[in-house]
């Protein structure tokens, strides 16, 4: 492709917009010069603007790192303290603050020369905070895990050594032995 600095590319810009003593053919096929060195001249700003903000990278970092899941489970996690939070405000603070004869939990204080020590604001944030981590362990972990175990695989102990191998090894990882394992499905249909 021929280069062409800017302002060469203006400056026969201009002479083409004088009158040519050539026929229409010369100033149209000028015309396309320009056009195409305008063109290979944008080409490599984008490229320049694709280097100075690494997208080839950020996109590589999106689409292939754990970005995305980390993300959709960032927002998950959010919107279900955020429920949790409601819940242990409207049903649970209540409930302990009635034993006390309170009206509200984060009404519970103590006084030391005339400090007050709000500790129900304390006792409430520790029970929207365990019950969120319980939520999420009944609610995602618990599931997944049913959803990963349908990959387990079982486990034996190696002759030689007494380690944990898995059923399908060929070999113990710990000592190198073979391991001869008969498969648990075909010891059931013996």
């Amino acid at each position: 492709a021929l280069k062409m600095s800017r302002p060469e590319a203006e400056e026969c810009l201009l002479e083409d917009a004088a009158p040519s003593t050539a026929g229409d053919d010369d100033r149209s096929h000028d015309f396309r010069y320009i056009r195409r060195m305008a063109r290979e001249e944008a080409r490599q700003v984008r490229r320049r603007v694709k280097r100075v903000l690494l997208f080839e990278q950020l996109n590589n970092f999106v689409l292939s790192s754990q970005a995305v899941p980390v993300a959709v489970g960032f927002v998950f996690g959010a919107c279900l303290k955020n429920n949790v939070d409601a819940f242990v405000s409207s049903f649970v603070a209540p409930s302990i603050a009635a034993i006390g004869s309170l009206q509200h939990l984060r009404d519970m204080h103590f006084t030391v020369n005339n400090s007050i020590f709000p500790v129900g604001v304390f006792v409430e944030s520790i029970f929207e905070s365990a019950i969120t981590i319980l939520a999420l362990f009944y609610l995602i972990v618990v599931p997944m895990s049913m959803f990963t175990s349908l990959k387990y695989v079982p486990l034996r102990t190696c002759e030689e050594c007494a380690s944990w191998v898995k059923e399908t090894a060929k070999r113990c990882p710990s000592c190198g032995q073979p391991t001869n394992f008969r498969p648990a499905t075909a010891a059931l249909r013996t």
